[in-house]
């Protein structure tokens, strides 16, 4: 299983990298990073948005000095925690990314992308399968995400000649990297938000409130970080097409942090406290920013942005009830 991951992590590493230098490395402790992943291809995936990505964001002036001056230092650390599904930062030090978390963030885009080309009226069963067996933690999850999104496909009526075809396509490939991308993206941007927004500070002083409040408090510096990583997306596609695949990996992302930290299978005690407050902001920050675009892209791309929320939220509302994604 995890030979299959890196040999599809090196073609996006492929896809994806320039050459570069990278910062130095930092050494977060076993507290927040048990075992280390040194694999150059999703190393070099997250290097490039974490320091790349976020430094062209600098230069073009699409954060603050301000924001930059609190971030620049910061590095990183792709980490197998155990299957922890999440991603932390440490004030003053940097973030900490769950391999395993990065890896069905892969999965997923890979999912949307073979619905959506299976079938337009049905482009979420694949994806619906694959995250109903990761909330169960179902038996068919020892074989990876990426076999069950094999075997869902095959279901639908593609045969595993016609799967390879497909996975083989060009423009295929690109459409799950940039999906993937802009997942992580947004991973990034919201830690990076946590440290710009000065939540190291404000989080030392909720984790002293009583439970509830400490609670709402602890949702309100989510909920913060997640408006100010989704400005930073919105600002950053306003220079192209405007197009909503960013909006993809947001959700996509949030649904996922949801999902772990209100499944007892799941949650650890850095799970990021979520509610569904998330996925409404998510939407309505990106509907603001499509409505300002030329009428024609906005009538197209707000359809698809209001029917990806639907679903997304659907699935949360399925898993707080305890029923099946399907």
């Amino acid at each position: 299983m995890m030979r299959c991951y890196v040999a599809w992590l090196s073609r996006l590493a492929i896809l994806l990298i320039a050459s570069h230098a990278s910062a130095a490395e930092v050494e977060f402790g076993t507290g927040a990073c048990e075992k280390r992943v040194t694999e150059p291809a999703i190393n070099n995936i997250v290097r490039e948005i974490f320091e790349e990505k976020s430094l062209a964001l600098a230069q073009k002036g699409l954060v603050s000095k301000e924001f930059w001056e609190k971030n620049k230092d910061l590095g990183f650390a792709v980490c197998d925690n155990r299957a922890s599904y999440d991603t932390f930062v440490i004030y003053d030090k940097g973030v900490v990314f769950d391999y395993q978390m990065l890896i069905f963030l892969f999965a997923q885009s890979r999912a949307l992308v073979v619905g959506r080309t299976i079938s337009q009226a049905n482009q979420f069963d694949v994806h619906q399968s694959i995250v109903r067996q990761f909330v169960e933690q179902g038996p068919e999850l020892k074989d990876g995400p990426l076999a069950l999104l094999d075997k869902k496909a095959i279901e639908l009526g593609l045969d595993k000649t016609s799967l390879d075809k497909m996975y083989a396509d060009p423009m295929f490939e690109k459409r799950q990297v940039t999906l993937f991308a802009q997942a992580i993206n947004f991973l990034v941007m919201h830690e990076r938000c946590h440290v710009g927004l000065d939540h190291g500070t404000q989080l030392d002083e909720a984790r002293k409130l009583p439970d509830d409040q400490r609670y709402d408090r602890l949702q309100q510096l989510e909920l913060d970080a997640d408006k100010c990583a989704i400005d930073i997306i919105n600002a950053d596609e306003a220079q192209y097409t405007g197009s909503p695949i960013s909006f993809f990996g947001v959700l996509m992302t949030v649904a996922t942090q949801s999902i772990t930290a209100n499944s007892p299978k799941l949650r650890t005690e850095r799970s990021h406290p979520s509610t569904r407050n998330r996925m409404d902001i998510a939407p309505s920050r990106i509907l603001e920013f499509v409505a300002k675009l030329p009428p024609a892209m906005s009538e197209r791309y707000t359809p698809t942005i209001k029917g990806t929320a639907e679903y997304f939220d659907t699935l949360l509302v399925n898993q707080a009830n305890g029923a099946s994604t399907k």
